[in-house]
């Protein structure tokens, strides 16, 4: 199995397009990624003014920061077309794509994006977060992650979901695509992302015990629709002193062995072998991305 991306994606603040005066404030918000929304937020009269409002907004950007993402319209509607060519590439980090069913979506998104790259001068590939929302796509959802070379995330959209199957919106129903698409991230050595909790977006505390079941599961983040989810999102997805203190004396253990000869150790009575040194050396990744990113500068 690959080692899982570690880029920075504790909470991904998701923001109107056609709302200026939010995408001025999103940054200052403490989320590590910000996410323009050019789809379902905006509705199809105001999808132009959206794109023109994305666009200044990201050229107003510091090139440090907070990843810079627009989730884009779906590739089978009217929309995805304007809202590609509408991009300045040279601000932007990330693409997220919406309802993606078939590894097919993301081959044509890439051949899209190079010959962009190319007219605009972009040499570093744009990454993408992929969004799987729809039952197709959970279940084709190892496929999909494999597709494509950009794709560092994928994203669980439970809204789209539970409509599609007429459920409710509960750990009972999420906990089968939930663990679907963190094992096919895992698998595919992605960042998994998992969908905003939207039944009280003011209700810090709910919005905490839905991260902590996320990130039980093995998400690395999730979306937030409000400013108040920020902080509690990224206390849930920041390693804590004793966990990162564990995770040293777990790989100093483990490499201690191989040297001695020996594939095993014992670390705090536990027995420690070459399948917790991965996540342990991810949770260090992670500390030094979060390091990094309260020192001002994108990991």
């Amino acid at each position: 199995m690959p080692d899982v991306c570690v880029r920075l994606r504790r909470s991904l603040l998701m923001t109107p397009g056609n709302r200026p005066e939010r995408l001025a404030k999103a940054a200052g918000c403490g989320a590590d990624v910000l996410v323009f929304d050019l789809e379902d937020s905006v509705p199809p009269e105001r999808k132009a003014q959206a794109r023109g409002c994305v666009a200044q907004a990201l050229r107003a950007l510091s090139a440090k920061g907070p990843e810079r993402c627009v989730r884009i319209n779906g590739l089978d509607t009217p929309h995805a077309a304007p809202d590609l060519a509408a991009l300045p590439l040279a601000h932007l980090d990330s693409i997220m794509v919406p309802k993606v069913e078939s590894p097919d979506t993301l081959r044509t998104l890439d051949a899209q994006l190079a010959e962009l790259e190319a007219v605009q001068g972009r040499e570093q590939a744009l990454e993408l977060i992929v969004m799987l929302e729809t039952p197709r796509g959970i279940l084709r959802a190892l496929s999909i992650a494999d597709a494509c070379h950009r794709t560092t995330a994928l994203f669980f959209g439970s809204g789209d979901y539970t409509s599609a199957l007429g459920a409710e919106v509960d750990d009972t129903t999420l906990l089968y695509p939930r663990s679907v698409v963190a094992a096919a991230a895992a698998a595919a050595g992605l960042a998994a992302i998992d969908a905003a909790y939207f039944l009280d977006v003011k209700d810090a505390a709910a919005t905490r015990r839905d991260a902590d079941t996320a990130r039980c599961l093995g998400f690395d983040g999730k979306v937030v629709f409000h400013p108040n989810q920020v902080g509690p999102v990224n206390d849930v997805f920041t390693p804590d002193a004793t966990a990162l203190e564990r995770a040293r004396r777990i790989v100093a253990a483990y490499e201690a062995g191989l040297r001695d000869g020996r594939g095993t150790a014992v670390v705090d009575g536990v027995f420690v072998a070459v399948d917790l040194v991965p996540p342990a050396r991810r949770l260090l990744a992670r500390a030094a991305a979060i390091a990094a990113r309260s020192g001002g500068t994108r990991p």
